[in-house]
């Protein structure tokens, strides 16, 4: 009998245990997000079965849906004054004080709180306040709010900045809770001494609601919210931990991590610099070193790491840098602090640079035009902008980029559309002398759809071709550029222009009528409007499609990359020449200023606009090529299977130099060495492995860098 007892009571604990901890709202950044045409969200469907929704009736206090604040993930951002959504249902599983949350997102409090999630009420004054609320302040805490029945704060941590974090709380109905968040691996626990006062109304995210003083303090992000309607046990708890520190890994602080890694200023790495990398621990000398690679290169860089002060390495390269060259730093996870502790690669493990040029087109100047035009459909009066980066010396006349944003079609007010300058608009400024023209188009706060923002990509087309003399344009050597929503856009409109001589795209969709996703299926935006073909680059090259590159990463979720490796391959087939560079892991907006990629899609894209600028030059090869460096190639142009010979007749080098050829697409296609003493300046190169097409062949040792323009026929 006592068995049995036993038994039913195991019986009756482990149904219990079951019970509370049931999942009652499941809010995922990808999943249930519904926004009226004008990018309100009024509903986020509720993943579990048999819960309420989180739902606003009034579209102007509705949140906004955005795609890459946070990449690869979709956001509910709350921007606007006042604006909520309510979980409908929640009350009922907060009542008794024994619930978990689960809470990723960001609060920019702007020198005020931020609410994050809660029902706090004050009905009259603090002595009858009831209900909870998890807030975050000015310096960057995060506490927890409750009644009982006055007001009560508790800090439970700080997380510094105002970027991105996740939190959990769990507690039961005698107030004891466990909490954790993305500052520390690590779990407290405590306890609340005096009893709550519940509150009946529902959860709110990103209200503080305050009865008499209804107020939303600053604005929030949210990327997902999970919650049960009991506590965790440990072990559940910690799972949830695990589960939040894999997904979003980034978010977590290591123990041991790298603080700084110089220069600071990575597109501009002097050729004989050092790289210097500090931790915030002392470093074991026999753990395994960063590696080093040039040119993304198989082998490591030559040169020496030492390590002073313990908690700092200095790598010292045994040659200059190549000039214009990428050098990666690779955080190896063997890397550990002299307390045996491993690298936390939360933070990133890859550092890039880009080396300085030979060429200095003086400081990028930002000019914003408030209005390059006005239209008058569908508001009257409606204008458009412009945000240019130009190179302060400007007396050569400067091939043009235009640079087309994402932002989900986002964003624009009724008044006017704003443009966004490039992420790479200053570098092409100082490095290439190129000016970049940042495109405002018709998004959705502007009542825009797809048409309308093709016609005013042309009218900013049309104005760059009108005032040419003025900024010294060359309309002959034009580049269109665009990322995530903005690609589309420019893709499509990079086909139309004679003068386009070069296309890049970053995390684009170029079909709509195939795996188009949930980001470009639908008709909020019209792209179907006429129809989905006629709104995609893919259904709509022109005869000579520019030259394309695009880069994508494998780990987008919000546009397949299988959408740019597709272009691509659609290109080629057309005649054109199109590469897609897919980066393993990245994930959507993965190509913006201070990401870890950014360097290496900035020399991706360099190489490219180069190289496309270099055939341009070498359009009419009739005659032999005879620059300054009188390095020549004959017969220019050659037939494919034939040798072809290149003359340095300047100099002679007692030493060897490094021999690269270089494809339209910037890409390096054969790497060789050359040694002119014993050659007598005489290289062959054979080209039975080239494709047709211009090329570049460059010579490079630590003093010079020659180059001439050859083509294969």
């Amino acid at each position: 009998m006592r068995t049995l007892t036993l038994l039913i009571c195991l019986f009756i604990v482990s149904i219990t245990t079951v019970k509370s901890q049931t999942k009652v709202v499941s809010l995922e950044n990808a999943k249930g997000i519904v926004a009226d045409n004008l990018g309100s969200v009024t509903l986020w469907e509720n993943q579990i079965d048999g819960y309420g929704n989180a739902t606003q009736s009034n579209t102007n206090l509705g949140a906004e849906e955005s795609q890459e604040t946070y990449p690869g993930k979709t956001t509910v951002l709350f921007n606007k004054d006042g604006s909520f959504l309510e979980l409908e249902g929640s009350s009922a599983h907060i009542s008794d004080n024994n619930y978990s949350i689960f809470y990723v997102g960001k609060a920019n409090p702007d020198g005020k709180p931020a609410s994050l999630i809660g029902n706090y009420d004050i009905t009259g004054s603090f002595a009858t306040c009831k209900g909870i609320r998890f807030v975050k302040s000015s310096d960057g805490t995060i506490s927890f709010d409750y009644a009982r029945p006055n007001f009560v704060r508790t800090a439970m941590s700080k997380i510094e900045g105002d970027g991105f974090f996740f939190l959990g709380f769990t507690m039961d109905s005698a107030g004891n809770y466990s909490y954790f968040d993305s500052s520390s691996p690590l779990i407290t626990t405590g306890k609340f001494n005096n009893t709550m006062v519940p509150n009946s109304e529902e959860l709110n995210l990103n209200l503080l609601e305050e009865k008499d003083i209804a107020a939303t303090y600053g604005h929030t992000e949210v990327v997902e919210v999970i919650m049960y309607d009991g506590t965790l046990d440990a072990t559940a708890f910690q799972n949830e931990f695990d589960r939040l520190a894999t997904e979003y890994a980034e978010l977590v602080t290591a123990e041991f991590s790298v603080t700084n890694v110089l220069p600071a200023k990575r597109t501009g790495l002097p050729v004989n610099s050092n790289i210097t990398i500090t931790c915030d621990q002392p470093i074991d000398a026999s753990s395994v070193f960063p590696k080093i690679h040039i040119d993304k290169s198989e082998e490591e860089a030559a040169g020496n790491w030492v390590l002073s002060p313990s908690n700092t390495l200095t790598f010292t390269p045994t040659e200059n840098w190549p000039a214009n060259g990428l050098v990666s730093v690779q955080i190896q996870a063997g890397l550990k602090s002299t307390e045996g502790v491993a690298v936390g690669l939360a933070n990133g493990a890859t550092y890039n640079f880009i080396v300085e040029t030979d060429e200095d087109f003086g400081a990028s100047e930002n000019i914003v035009l408030t209005a390059i035009a006005t239209v008058d459909f569908p508001q009257a009066g409606h204008t458009l902008g412009l945000k240019m980066n130009l190179p302060s010396n400007r007396a050569h006349k400067m091939p043009v980029h235009f640079w087309i944003h994402g932002g989900g079609w986002s964003g624009g007010s009724a008044a006017a559309s704003a443009g966004a300058f490039s992420p790479h608009g200053e570098y092409l400024a100082e490095n290439l002398g190129i000016a970049t023209l940042g495109v405002a188009y018709r998004c959705s706060g502007s009542s825009g759809t797809f048409s309308l923002a093709m016609e005013d990509l042309a009218t900013a087309y049309q104005w760059a071709l009108d005032n040419a003399e003025t900024y010294n344009f060359d309309m002959t050597k034009v580049f269109f550029s665009g990322g995530s929503a903005g690609t589309p856009l420019a893709a499509l409109t990079a086909q139309k222009y004679e003068g386009v001589i070069g296309f890049i795209g970053f995390n684009g969709i170029y079909d709509f009528v195939n795996d188009a996703g949930d980001f470009g299926v639908g008709n909020w935006y019209k792209q179907n409007v006429p129809s989905e073909t006629a709104n995609s680059a893919f259904f709509q090259l022109s005869d000579t499609p520019p030259a394309t590159i695009m880069m994508h990463g494998d780990a987008d979720t919000t546009i397949s990359y299988t959408q740019s490796t597709l272009f691509a391959d659609k290109i080629n087939a057309n005649g054109g020449v199109a590469e897609a560079v897919i980066y393993p892991g990245e994930v959507h907006a993965f190509f913006n200023s201070g990401k870890p990629a950014y360097e290496d899609v900035l020399i991706e894209m360099v190489n490219f606009i180069s190289a496309r600028l270099k055939a341009e030059e070498n359009l009419s090869v009739g005659n032999i090529d005879k620059e300054a460096n009188q390095l020549i190639a004959f017969p220019n142009p050659v037939k494919k299977g034939d040798a072809l010979n290149f003359q340095l007749e300047a100099h002679v080098y007692n030493g060897n130099l490094k021999v690269q050829v270089i494809n339209q697409l910037g890409q390096v296609v054969l790497n060789t060495a050359f040694s002119p003493k014993h050659t007598k300046n005489a290289l062959h190169i054979e080209t039975n492995d080239l494709k047709s097409g211009s090329y570049l062949l460059k010579l490079v040792d630590n003093s010079i860098s020659e180059t001439v323009n050859f083509v294969i026929q």
